[in-house]
């Protein structure tokens, strides 16, 4: 679910991947992995991600 509200943010904000994945650190490859869901990345590489997205991370019980 993460990966599909990080992908909605970026189409809206018109940000590529390459560009988000400068950002925070990794590469182009690892970014496209992440976001089709055949890689993890650490905690504060999703919140970096999160952060200059404007995403707010909400847990709900």
């Amino acid at each position: 679910m993460i990966r599909s509200k990080i992908k909605e943010a970026m189409n809206i904000r018109k940000i590529k991947s390459k560009d988000l994945a400068d950002v925070i650190g990794i590469s182009k490859s690892a970014m496209s992995l992440f976001l089709n869901g055949k890689m993890n990345i650490g905690q504060e590489k999703i919140e970096a991600m999160l952060r200059h997205l404007g995403i707010e991370l909400v847990i709900k019980q």
